[in-house]
């Protein structure tokens, strides 16, 4: 007997036609949603692009009305030309005068020029109506050549950040390509040091000194461009927590927007630097010396030393003075007097075992005769320099 119910419902479960149909519908629907979900992603994707350009785009657009604002800030400037080089190497800056506003007195009194240093001594005069803590008082500047090699840009400290900004607007301004990255690569000078000289409370100035090392070989500049802006000084409310000093909280003065821009011509009778070149009369074991050069106003030296980069690399974990014992006793210079020279500066050079030194010694100690002096393996050498 033929199960009619069974019939109908094979038949209509497995209708060839009606199937064909419904797999077709499904397929529409499914490519439907594989549509829907790629448009919502491509939505998704083209937002955040947008979102990412807006925001690239608004700071750009910030950072030009902020370049232009830094442009538009009040400007002064003054010319003047060094003098005769006196005993100490420094060379007078003449016919300059302080160029003032906001109330701020500036004044350029002498440089010093050699193919490793640059240093000059800069005078700041206050009107008697600005409140000023000497202990705290610094700036930002620029010092570059007239083909725009950038000795140094350095701005101030601002609490516990530095405004890197105006370093791009100074690369701008002089036609350069600016990359925070590679920034300091680009510079002239591996150190820079400020410091107070002088406070006259009387008069309401400071004489401040301004140092630079250079990373290789100062180039023989025509024209030299200090640019100063942003003086300003910080007070910091200071806690003692635990025989621990603890800046509580600080507040920054900025004293001026202003810009002052200093122009000094470099005679040519100051590209004739004497800088000698030494050597160690004998090789000594542990240590291969690179090069040492002395001038008038330093020594550097560079050299390759398993021995120097194992204590400079455990000197983080050495107390200070333990330190300097260690590392001064590998490596020293000296003279027939017993004297030992200072390290003004050190560091390494990011080649393997290599490290560059400064030296407080001069061309004049040379009458002195100067030695390098070596501990290898506990055996101590000691060389004279000669002149290669």
């Amino acid at each position: 007997m033929i199960n009619t119910v069974f019939k109908q419902y094979a038949e209509k479960e497995f209708d060839a036609d009606r199937n064909y149909q419904e797999i077709l519908l499904r397929e529409k629907k499914g490519i439907n949603f594989s549509k829907k979900m790629l448009n919502t992603v491509a939505t998704l994707l083209l937002i955040a692009v947008i979102g990412v350009m807006s925001t690239q785009i608004y700071a750009k657009i910030q950072w030009n009305i902020e370049f232009k604002e830094y442009q538009d800030r009040p400007t002064i400037e003054a010319k003047g030309t060094l003098e005769e080089v006196k005993e100490d190497g420094y060379a007078e800056v003449i016919n300059m005068n302080y160029i003032t506003q906001d109330g701020i007195g500036i004044k350029i009194n002498s440089i010093l020029l050699t193919d490793d240093c640059l240093d000059f001594n800069i005078t700041f005069k206050f009107d008697e109506k600005i409140n000023v803590d000497s202990k705290s008082f610094s700036f930002g500047y620029a010092i570059y050549d007239e083909n725009n090699n950038i000795y140094t840009i350095q701005s101030r400290m601002h609490f516990d950040k530095k405004d890197d900004t105006i370093i791009s607007f100074i690369y701008k301004e002089l036609g350069l390509e600016y990359n925070n990255k590679s920034v300091t690569t680009s510079q002239l000078s591996d150190t820079n040091t400020a410091r107070i000289n002088s406070v006259n409370e009387h008069n309401k100035s400071i004489n401040m000194n301004i140092t630079l090392r250079a990373k290789e070989k100062f180039p023989q500049s025509k024209t030299i461009y200090i640019k100063i802006f942003d003086p300003g000084f910080t007070m910091n409310n200071i806690e003692n927590k635990n025989n621990e000093l603890i800046i509580k909280d600080s507040e920054d003065f900025k004293l001026s927007e202003s810009k002052w821009n200093f122009e000094i011509t470099v005679p040519a009778k100051f590209y004739e630097r004497n800088t000698i070149n030494l050597i160690p009369k004998n090789e000594i074991p542990g240590i291969e010396v690179e090069k040492i050069e002395i001038s008038e106003t330093g020594m550097t030296i560079k050299f390759k030393s398993e021995e120097y980069d194992n204590i400079a690399k455990n000197g983080k974990d050495m107390e200070a003075e333990k330190f300097s014992e260690q590392i001064t006793e590998l490596l020293k210079i000296t003279d027939s007097e017993g004297n030992v020279y200072k390290v003004t500066n050190s560091g390494t050079t990011q080649e393997k075992y290599e490290y560059k030194l400064n030296i407080d010694a001069g061309i004049n100690d040379l009458m002195k005769k100067l030695y390098i002096n070596y501990n290898h393996n506990g055996t101590k050498y000691s060389e004279e320099l000669i002149e290669k």
